[in-house]
């Protein structure tokens, strides 16, 4: 028997070895594994990091413009100081703010440009041709105008039912199969400007027993139908059912006006009307306007400017309406001004998040300063008109208007000294944030660079 426990107590003891043995192989398996997922986990950053500079600076556009004396930018990355612009004869001309030192063997004098290449720690990562323009200094605005679009025609923007003798509510236009956004040229043959005169040429055929031709256009074709007429007991007239718009846009913002040629740009985005149906090359006219009141705006309702138009002291001719904005020429400078003084235009790579401001009106032609923060810059984004989301920081704006309201379109946006664009669009359900547009754009559009 004693034998036999001690045989069994040998097996036992060999069998604790064992188990401890096997732990500590199990420990250093597991030990193993948190030194092999601790290093992926420094290559995926380093990767991601790398991933980052990558993008960044593979999606600089390969032409970069500068003003006169400016310096270039380089997208910062962690790597700092290690990621350089290089020119063609060998010369650093520094890190992540680079200043456009170049020397004049570098400088080709028939295009005012100069070759680069962005390299990390001597590594080239990207070839560039940095461009050098002049300086354009313009006038801010501020100012709140009044939009008259010369447009031959009238847009559908609504339909309203025709009350018949039996009381009944019929549709005519809309049954007939316009719809909202059709652009009305003409009836019967008569050219359309007005409401008034779209309401006396239906009426007219109505009490006459005639049906109406009415040519429209829809996405640019032009199309024609027919349309009968019947009295409506509610307004005693004869009616086909439409609300439209005549050539009163609305109120907007001047964003600048450069004094040597009266160019002026303003509104920063298109205005949908003047797509169709205009006459010759001046397409509309802005006049003064004064700010009457404010709709506070909120989430989910946009804001907006009351105001009244001032067609007196100056004019402006409406020639182009872009994704930027409206452009054309001031027949005299604004006399209400925020600052005598003009401001460069900067060039995209000098806009930087952060801190900014706008000029634009809420009483009356009084321009104010109001602190705003840019959040984001997209350049990328000029197909859509929006390169930059803002944000309204000034306490007495957001008190007195929510944020960003309806008739800001156009505000300038400053910042270093600089006109760097001008407000677009508000966000519907945060009126505290919109869009904007950089000002290189709208010099484009305006004519005033290439």
């Amino acid at each position: 028997m004693r034998n036999q426990l001690t045989f069994a107590n040998a097996i036992f003891a060999d069998a604790v070895k064992e188990n401890k043995k096997g732990g500590k192989k199990i420990n250093k398996a597991k030990h193993f594994e948190r030194i092999i997922g601790l290093a992926l986990a420094v290559v995926i950053c380093a990767l991601s990091a790398f991933n980052i500079l990558f993008y960044d600076i593979m999606s600089m556009d390969k032409k970069q413009t500068v003003r006169a004396g400016a310096d270039i930018s380089i997208p910062e990355t962690i790597f700092g100081d290690r990621v350089t612009a290089v020119i063609s004869d060998g010369m650093e001309i520094g890190s992540i703010t680079a200043t456009a030192d170049y020397s004049d063997q570098s400088l080709d004098s028939d295009t005012n440009s100069y070759d680069a290449v962005i390299n990390l720690d001597g590594l080239p990562l990207k070839e560039i041709v940095v461009e050098e323009t002049e300086t354009i200094m313009v006038q801010p605005g501020g100012q709140s105008i009044g939009i008259l679009l010369q447009t031959d025609g009238v847009s559908i923007v609504g339909f309203s039912p025709v009350i018949t003798e039996d009381g009944s509510t019929v549709n005519p236009a809309s049954d007939a199969g316009l719809v909202t956004g059709d652009f009305i040229t003409s009836i019967n043959g008569q050219k359309i400007d007005t409401n008034a005169q779209i309401a006396a040429i239906i009426d007219e055929a109505g009490q006459a027993g005639e049906s109406c031709e009415i040519v429209y256009l829809r996405n640019g074709i032009r199309h024609t139908l027919n349309i009968e007429p019947l009295f409506c007991t509610d307004s005693q007239t004869w009616r086909i059912g439409l609300y439209v718009r005549d050539n009163t846009a609305g109120i907007g913002t001047l964003s600048f006006y450069e004094p040597e040629s009266g160019v002026y740009g303003a509104l920063g985005h298109e205005v949908p009307d003047l797509q169709y149906g205009v006459s010759g090359e001046k397409k509309g006219t802005i006049v003064r306007a004064a700010v009457q009141g404010i709709k506070i705006g909120a989430s989910g309702d946009p804001g907006e400017k009351l105001g009244v138009f001032l067609d007196e002291d100056w004019t402006g001719d409406i020639r182009t309406n872009s994704t930027f904005g409206i452009y054309g020429v001031l027949d005299s400078p604004p006399e209400v001004q925020y600052t005598d003084e003009l401001v460069p235009v900067a060039m995209i790579d000098e806009v930087q998040t952060g801190p900014a401001e706008i000029y634009t009106v809420l009483d009356g032609e009084t321009i104010q300063s109001f602190d705003i923060e840019i959040v984001k810059l997209m350049p990328g984004y000029k197909l859509t008109g929006k390169g930059m989301i803002i944000k309204v920081t000034d306490p007495e704006l957001l008190e007195k208007t929510g944020g960003i309201v309806q008739g800001m379109s156009g505000s300038p946006i400053i910042q270093n000294g600089m006109f760097v664009g001008a407000v677009t669009h508000v966000f519907i359900n945060d009126p505290t944030q919109g869009y904007g547009c950089f000002g290189e754009w709208m010099m484009e559009d305006a004519g005033l660079c290439d």
